[in-house]
């Protein structure tokens, strides 16, 4: 009877507190809703497409909009400002004034230990210490890209000239992306093989395949510089295309007898075959006027 008599009271108590149980478990989570109410996934750390890992903001202020709008959690006020330099005592100077917060600030660990390190503290090394440590010496903080790298590339053994100086580094440093810029061959050969494939005359068939500064020069490849002294090209010879007279674009063995390129003048002018006329073309023509 006893047992009976305990299980219907307990039961009727379980009753009675099971109203007060709920209402206590409903104010809890009101409370726990109004401390974390507008601090989002963020407040216990999380993920972003577009940011990555999100800094916790348990030392935030509770005021979610001191630096949110209602309207969305990723919408910051126009008016939300924050003296850096004032409160923390760093400046953000050049693109780090317009770094977003979380760049610096998320879930990596506390960012004074990735300001003890310096640039590499956020900026990962492309060049593997082979450049040394002092970013500085090469970038600021206004632009990542390399300043002043011309001037110091004129204490190498390629100083950069013409087109050279607005060359991306890396179209003759092909380790450049691994940051490794030594042993860089400087003869022209190296880093100009596709254009002499495809050059006009045939570069290959003609041994043209080292020294390209015998024609060329770095302020412009593509106008040759040929030193045609061997047959100066005066007269009717100037402003000729090179095939009229090397034929498939073979220069070496050209011979430079006017009859050698003039044979169908001959054959076709009145009476030269008939009267046997020498094939010295130079005895009746010359080069400023062929009648």
């Amino acid at each position: 009877m006893r047992s009976s008599y305990d299980r219907s009271h307990r039961k009727m108590n379980d009753g009675r507190s099971r109203p007060l149980r709920i209402g206590a478990l409903c104010l809890l989570l009101a409370s726990c809703l109004f401390l974390v109410d507008c601090r989002h996934p963020m407040t216990r750390g999380g993920w972003s497409r577009r940011w990555g890992p999100m800094v916790p903001h348990h030392s935030f202020p509770g005021d979610c909009g001191v630096c949110h709008l209602p309207k969305g959690w990723t919408v910051m006020r126009e008016d939300f400002a924050f003296d850096h330099e004032k409160e923390t005592g760093r400046p953000l100077n050049g693109a780090h004034a317009q770094a977003a917060c979380l760049r610096c600030h998320n879930d990596r660990g506390p960012v004074k230990i990735y300001v003890e390190r310096g640039c590499g503290g956020c900026h990962v090394d492309p060049h593997k210490e082979s450049l040394g440590m002092v970013c500085t010496d090469c970038h600021n903080e206004d632009i990542w890209e390399p300043v002043g790298m011309i001037a110091d590339h004129s204490r190498t053994r390629f100083p950069l000239t013409s087109a050279h100086a607005i060359t991306p580094c890396d179209a003759c440093h092909t380790r450049a992306p691994v940051g490794d810029y030594r042993g860089t061959p400087v003869e022209c050969q190296f880093c100009h093989q596709k254009d002499a494939a495809r050059a006009f005359p045939n570069h290959v068939i003609n041994g043209w395949v080292r020294n390209c500064e015998r024609c060329h020069t770095p302020e412009n490849w593509s106008t040759p510089g040929f030193n045609h002294d061997a047959f100066p090209l005066l007269g009717g010879h100037s402003g000729l295309n090179c095939t009229q007279c090397h034929a498939g674009g073979r220069v070496q063995g050209t011979p430079n007898d006017c009859f050698s390129c003039h044979q169908n003048d001959y054959v076709n002018a009145p009476n030269h075959v008939a009267n046997g006329y020498s094939t010295d073309c130079t005895l009746c023509h010359n080069i400023f006027a062929w009648r």
